[in-house]
């Protein structure tokens, strides 16, 4: 199961990386990444369908950690898509208060869900076999989130999930061009040589940005990355698909 997950979450990101990079007009970008999501959701039920889980811990793994990363593509492009098609032009007063803006809803979006956005950051363990299991009778409060579901590939909060990842993604995107240079390090007469591989700085990278949201930091991944990359005088680019491949491996 694990093999097959992650080939197919990196044959999704590797098509959407290419469709941002084919200079397409928006909307066909848009089009081609959510044809491409669709695809690969209908084959993961297909798959589900043909290879039931054997157990309750396998299903909650599932639903509470593999199909939200999926879904979440979908939203993000969404959401991207609407930031860009709307922003003003010209203006960059403008330009900054629509950014701000955008950011608010998002941070609103989350204290509304505050309970089950806690229980997300902080990886909650307790009420998993009434969030994400199939058929369980979760409370009401949380359901108000679910599009129209399909019962056999649908929990009650893997969508919430979803709009979480997609949305936290989405606040870096407008946190990096709102700061460009917030977070960082002024820069140093002598710079430390990183050790290792670019991947172990990015799983480095990736641990702290866990830590310090447990710890409530305000801190993006874009800033990390960024005093990251300054402190050692190193580029790491495409992290986020990184991030991905790190998270499969919770499953």
């Amino acid at each position: 199961m694990e093999v097959f997950l992650n080939e197919r979450m990196n044959k999704l990101l590797e098509e959407i990386e290419l469709y941002r990079e084919m200079g397409i007009p928006a909307a066909k970008r848009l089009a081609g990444i959510l044809q491409a999501v669709q695809a690969v959701l209908k084959d993961l039920r297909g798959h589900i369908a043909a290879n039931p889980f054997v157990e309750e811990a396998a299903e909650i793994a599932f639903f509470k950690i593999v199909k939200p990363k999926f879904v979440a593509e979908q939203l993000y492009a969404v959401e991207l898509y609407s930031l860009e098609t709307n922003r003003p032009v010209g203006d960059e007063l403008a330009l900054k208060a629509y950014y701000e803006f955008e950011l608010k809803h998002i941070r609103r979006f989350f204290e509304q869900h505050r309970f089950m956005h806690q229980y997300y950051l902080l990886d909650g363990h307790e009420l998993d076999h009434l969030y994400f299991v199939r058929g369980a009778a979760a409370p009401v409060v949380i359901t108000a989130e679910l599009p129209s579901s399909d019962p056999e590939f649908s929990t009650a909060a893997d969508y919430l999930y979803a709009k979480f990842i997609a949305y936290e993604r989405l606040q870096e995107h407008l946190a990096g061009l709102l700061y460009p240079s917030a977070g960082t390090l002024p820069a140093q007469k002598k710079r430390l040589p990183w050790p290792g591989e670019k991947t172990d700085l990015i799983e480095f990278a990736y641990a702290l940005y866990c830590w310090l949201r447990f710890k409530k930091s305000e801190r993006t991944i874009v800033e990390i990355i960024e005093w990251l990359e300054e402190s050692f005088g190193i580029t790491l680019p495409r992290h986020y698909r990184r991030f991905a491949e790190i998270k499969m491996r919770k499953v």
